[in-house]
């Protein structure tokens, strides 16, 4: 029989069932009893207050399965079958006479319960006579052990046909058939259908565990895990006006929208807040939504409060997720989801949406039979049951039901019972907790009035940690009270289940820090040792590093170390915190290349033991701050895996807090002059000026103070609330250029692109990783909203950047779609300049900047910062960022050698060692003891400038006899050895050897810039840091620094602005071609060079026909691409589109010297000049290692004799091009 094609008989199956329903069907019926009342609850008309199944049989005779079809083209472990199956439990022609003896026909009762509109009235219903016949598609899952059917799925293909008798008031003598009354039979049936529907109709499926059956784990009325679910926000709703929306006919001017949790259409979970008269929602709600299982579909309904409270709220579209995606360790977390809000199949908009699920802790057992206890949490899946009430007092015919309140919100209200005075309810409900320790809980029994008010008959009041421990002990009785009397008591049992939830900070709203940093965690990760391996390859280790988590955000990480299970880092990252609550998790991870990094163990650190909230004496409105408690963890910590059950490996770290600036409350002047202004405690603050003047002082605490009056008349305090003096700019302002740490803020408002992009932007400040991601979003206008921070470790040469990237890259893919870049210090002038314009005034202070790297898809970005400097914090040396970088070394000459040979001379070269490597071997001059070098230069990498160390040694060289030192020598790097972006020459005398005398001469120029590592992308900060002499910030708003516009405008680029002014060495351009999707390598830069010959990409500058003089200097900073870690530099010189000029190429080195030129004719009109540096290679095509391209005219004016110019090599981080061009019109 072909099995695929037809359908067969299964009586065996159906023998089966017959013996396995009597088992079977009271464990569903007491299923279906317990979570039924909640499910119809969604479906009930206006006049009805609730429905209570009170008895539910199905019977002994089971359903039958009249036919089999079976799929053969299945996975191996599940069986896929398409059942015709009918119900005719009142058909008794097939039983045995045994089976008739005790046949049970189905039988269900109903309490419908009235609002007191119809006088609270109870109408009783019986159903009768069911029966069905239906088309269902099977599933079962296998597995290799008892009860080896794993899950069982089951959903109708078809909708099914049913028949049943409805009798009112409950029995079979004075009811009839209520069906006969026309259209009732065909609305019943119509709300069986959607309430069934979503459960089992297909392509819904209803999912039965059989493991957990088996377990005695099968309790779908019990949380299992918690959801929590962020909306940031949704697009604009326009579209719910035009056609194919929900209110195409009648449009709406504005909504009141909110987002409502269901699953699959049914229970409701919970709803966020209302956003009154908008069309652009923003929410930033985070809910915590109790689930059974990850089997369902999440509904996110879009619905808009109506104006009469009476009636229904408008559901205008609804988004939908699939649980099973986060079915999985590692997916459990969904970030930056952008879900289509749907309406009858037409896009409505798109909402943000972040999800993250936190399963219940459960024992575990062991083989051996030792059981390990669930970890202990904090957070948890509360479940209250209401079991009973004794010696209530109050009226004879009370009804009492018991209402229970968690942190003031109802989680439980039983239904009324009548007549009694000992009620039984055992009514359960569940609540998410996350902090065990600010629960309080609230009982309130109440006598039911279907006319008055209700009347409360007894309260009973308790914090939770004090019922968890004291419920044992008074097995779960606690004393109602009325007043002080006593009136009776109630029965309530409390069951704990512990979720390990981490990362998720106080007041979890999604993306962004909108609560302004309170300070910075300072965490240096020093080592860790024995981690877990997790590579695959036979001989190969972990890759570990360390990443700092805030929530859902990746805020640091340290550099990869390779195939080690010891890792030692010794790296310092700064993290800002905005609440002692925001407790940060601290995970090891194994670096992979092409699949998702994994965990290895990871740490939570609370800052409640290192943070303390400090309140001042006033007696009114006192001042508020935060403080380190003087705490310093330093310590090796056992790792946990991500259940918080002990993992392998240890880390050790230190950790301490350092307070931002916090100014004190502004106050008004006391009447009499010689008043002192009392300090806050521990803070001797001095004597304030009794002068009132009016100033504008942003701090952390001032921005949540919904009180502060900036234009309030007040003494301007000479010390924060820290104790550290405030610098103050003339005009009484903070000065903030003159703090060179502090955190900035950025928001990023919106992006504009000219075309459909699916994208989302990273913020990263001196730093190859970025440090904060903000949510992924479509269309041309991306509306992010969003507020992050950033630590700044020195203002002066420290940057910023913010890259829009294409929404399925990550950080391992250096795509981009645009960049923005910036000098810190121009931002904090820019900052400076924004607070004394509108320190009056809340005004929105955002302005749109353009972004490079788009070629022609050129966006722009529209944004806002603060600046918020530190209290008093001296950042270490060795954590400068003028610490790390490359050293360029030019070897001068030497003075006074030794003398090796018999000749009186030697023939000397020089060999430079870093930190005990051997860099660079010089050539050899013979017979001198004054030698002169020429064109001996090399460039290496220094990861710390503070404990780098610099030697020489000295070598006579000898053909046969070996050669001899003659001389060694060496300097530290650190302090004025040497300058930043300068040269300097130092003479380094020799010792080492007897009889040495003399010294070398050496020319070093230090660039400091984040060096980039192997397993780390190149951000767009890994070129080399430059001092901008730039005099405000590049936006498109007219005017430089004034001014807000409404959108994007082109503008200047930063290379030609840097130009323009004549920076010089001391310029920093950032210039970035290309076209569409910017993308680099490591390992061929052939493939990636931005290859541009569209000229309108160029300005429009012109001048006058003359004759071009083009010097080729030198080069520095260029990438190495041979396996000696160098290159072979040449440049390649095309103006107008025509090759001109090819140098000659220098062999192994980074910075070449050419000192070549030439001379060419050029017109007036604006011609392209482009240098391509490229690697020779004899027997392989050259490597482009970079290009710089520019109008001419831009360099140089007709008027202007000559230019000296270094000019940045695109892409991004490739060097720099020295050139120095000379004109002589015609």
């Amino acid at each position: 029989m072909n099995m695929e094609a037809d359908e067969e008989p299964v009586e065996w199956m159906n023998a089966f069932l017959g013996k396995f329903w009597l088992i079977f069907e009271p464990v569903l019926c007491t299923l279906i009893l317990e979570n039924l009342d909640a499910v119809i609850g969604e479906y009930l008309p206006s006049f009805v207050e609730s429905v209570k199944l009170t008895t539910l049989t199905l019977g002994t005779k089971p359903f039958r399965i009249e036919s089999v079809k079976t799929y053969l083209n299945t996975d191996p472990d599940t069986v896929c079958m398409d059942w015709r199956v009918s119900f005719i439990p009142n058909d008794r022609s097939d039983l045995t006479p045994g089976q008739m003896d005790r046949h049970v026909n189905p039988r269900i009762k109903i309490n419908i319960h009235m609002t007191k509109s119809l006088m609270g009235v109870v109408l009783p219903v019986q159903v009768e006579d069911i029966s069905f016949h239906g088309h269902m598609r099977v599933q079962i899952r296998f597995m290799n052990k008892f009860p080896y059917a794993k899950v069982f799925e089951a959903s109708f293909l078809n909708k099914p046909d049913f028949d049943y008798n409805l009798r009112p008031f409950g029995t079979d003598t004075l009811g009839i058939d209520v069906n006969v009354i026309p259209g009732l039979q065909a609305f019943v049936r119509d709300q069986a259908h959607g309430i069934l529907g979503p459960m089992m109709y297909h392509p819904n499926v209803f999912t039965f565990d059989v493991e957990k059956f088996f377990a005695g784990e099968l309790d779908i009325s019990q949380a299992n895990g918690i959801l929590a679910v962020t909306v940031t926000s949704a697009t604009a709703l326009d579209r719910a006006n035009e056609d194919g929306g929900p209110f195409a006919t009648r449009p709406r001017p504005t909504l009141n929208p909110y987002i409502r949790f269901s699953l699959d259409n049914m229970q409701e979970l919970g709803r966020t807040t209302v956003r009154t008269n908008t069309m652009r929602p923003e929410w930033n709600d985070t809910r915590f939504l109790l689930l059974n299982n990850l089997n369902g579909q999440l509904c996110l309904d879009l619905c808009s409060q109506t104006q009469n409270p009476d009636a229904e709220d408008d559901r205008v579209a609804t988004a939908y997720f699939n649980l099973r995606e986060l079915d999985d360790e590692d997916r459990n977390e969904q970030e930056g989801l952008d879900l289509a809000l749907l309406h009858k199949g037409n896009s409505i908009s798109d909402l943000k949406v972040d999800m993250r699920y936190f399963p219940v802790s459960k024992p575990v057992k062991h083989e051996d039979g030792t059981v390990d206890p669930a970890p202990e949490s904090n957070s948890a899946v509360l479940r209250i049951t209401v079991h009973e009430c004794q010696n209530l007092l109050g009226p004879s015919r009370m009804k009492p039901y018991v209402r229970v309140l968690i942190n003031g919100e109802e989680s439980i209200r039983t239904s009324s019972s009548w007549h009694r005075h000992n009620p039984v309810f055992e009514v359960p409900g569940e609540t998410a907790i996350l902090d065990k320790s600010e629960v309080f809980i609230r009982v309130e029994v109440k006598d039911r009035s279907t006319v008055h008010k209700d009347v409360e008959l007894g309260v009973w009041t308790s914090h939770l940690d004090e019922m968890l421990r004291l419920q044992e002990e008074n097995e779960g009785w606690w004393p109602l009270k009325s007043g002080n009397e006593p009136v009776g008591s109630v029965r309530l049992s409390a069951q704990w289940k512990p979720v390990i939830m981490p990362g998720l900070r106080d007041g979890a709203s999604g993306h962004g820090y909108d609560a302004p940093p309170i300070g910075v965690m300072r965490l240096t990760f020093w080592e860790a040792r024995d981690l877990r391996n997790v590579e695959n390859v036979a001989s190969g280790k972990s890759d570990p590093y360390v990443r700092v988590l805030s929530g859902y955000q990746i805020r640091e990480r340290t550099n990869v170390i390779d195939n080690n299970l010891s890792p030692e880092w010794g790296e310092t990252l700064y993290v800002p915190v905005h609440s002692p609550k925001e407790d940060l998790v601290l995970e090891v991870m194994d670096w992979n290349a092409k699949t998702r990094d994994k965990s290895l163990g990871l740490v939570e650190l609370s800052l409640k033991d290192l943070v303390q909230l400090r309140v001042g004496d006033q007696s009114e409105n006192p001042d508020k701050w935060y403080e380190g408690t003087n705490a310093i963890i330093d310590q090796w910590t056992l790792l946990r895996s991500a259940d918080r059950r002990p993992g392998k490996g240890e880390l050790r770290y230190r950790a301490e807090f350092y307070p931002t600036l916090t100014l004190p409350k502004p106050r008004t002047l006391p009447t009499n002059e010689n008043q002192e202004q009392q300090a806050p405690e521990n803070v001797n603050t001095p004597t304030t000026p009794t002068t009132p003047i009016v100033t504008s002082v942003t701090t952390s605490e001032q921005q949540n103070d919904k009180e502060f009056d900036q234009n309030i008349v007040l003494d301007l305090p000479l010390q924060d609330l820290h104790g550290s003096f405030i610098k103050y700019t003339p005009d009484d302002l903070v000065d903030l250029a003159a703090y060179s740490c502090g955190v900035l803020r950025i928001k990023i408002h919106e992006v504009k692109f000219p075309r459909h992009i699916y994208a989302y932007c990273q913020v990263v400040a001196d730093a190859l990783l970025p440090q904060y991601k903000t949510a992924r979003l479509k269309g041309r206008k991306l509306e992010f909203n969003e507020m992050t921070d950033v630590f700044i470790k020195e203002a002066d040469i420290s940057r910023v950047a913010i890259e829009v990237k294409p929404a399925t890259t990550d950080e391992k893919d250096d795509s981009k779609l645009g960049y923005w870049l910036e000098d810190i210090k121009r931002i904090i002038r820019h900052i400076q300049i924004k607070r004394r314009e509108h320190q009056d005034d809340d005004d929105d202070t955002s302005e749109w900047y353009s972004l490079f790297g788009g070629g022609e898809m050129q966006g722009s970005i529209r944004l806002s910062f603060d600046y918020i400097p530190m209290s008093s914090f001296i950042l270490s040396p060795d954590e400068s960022i003028d610490n790390q970088g490359t050293l360029t070394a030019s070897l001068i000459r030497g003075v006074d050698l030794k003398a090796a040979d018999k000749s009186g001379t030697s023939d000397p070269y020089v060999v430079f060692t870093v930190n005990g490597d051997r860099v660079h071997k010089s050539a050899v001059v013979k017979k001198t003891l004054n030698p002169t070098w020429k064109n001996e230069q090399f460039t290496v990498p220094i990861q710390s400038r503070v404990t780098a160390s610099f030697r020489i040694e000295v070598f006579d060289w000898n053909q046969i006899q070996g050669d001899e030192p003659i001389g060694s020598g060496g300097i530290t790097l650190r302090g004025d050895m040497v300058e930043s972006f300068g040269v300097k020459d130092v003479n380094i005398p020799l010792d080492g050897v007897a009889g040495v005398t003399g010294s070398i001469r050496v020319r070093f120029k230090w660039d400091p810039h984040l060096l980039v590592k192997r397993k780390t992308q190149t951000s767009i900060l890994g070129a080399t840091t430059r001092i901008g002499t730039s005099t405000s910030m590049s936006s498109t708003s007219s005017g430089g620094l004034g001014g807000v516009n409404n959108g994007p405008r082109p503008m200047t680029s930063m290379s030609s602005l840097a130009l323009s002014e004549g920076g010089g060495m001391h310029s920093r351009s950032a210039s970035e071609a290309g076209s569409g999707i910017i993308r680099k390598s490591s390992t061929d830069l052939a493939s990636i060079a931005t290859t541009i010959e569209d000229e309108k990409d160029l300005s429009d500058t012109a001048g006058v026909d003359g004759m071009l003089t083009v010097r080729i200097i030198e080069a520095r900073g260029l990438k190495g691409v041979d396996k000696s870690g160098t290159s072979d530099p040449y440049v390649r010189v095309r103006i107008d589109g025509h090759s001109v000029y090819k140098t000659k190429a220098i062999s192994k080195t980074l910075a070449p010297t050419w000192g070549e030129e030439f001379i060419i004719q050029i017109p007036g009109h604006p011609t392209p000049i482009r240098f391509k540096v490229k690697d020779f290679n004899k027997l392989s095509r050259a490597v482009d290692l970079g290009e710089s391209r520019y109008n001419i005219w831009d360099l140089i004016r007709p008027d202007q004799r000559q230019t000296d110019r270094w000019l940045p090599l695109d892409p991004l981080g490739s060097g720099e091009i020295h050139i120095i061009l000379e004109f002589s019109p015609h």
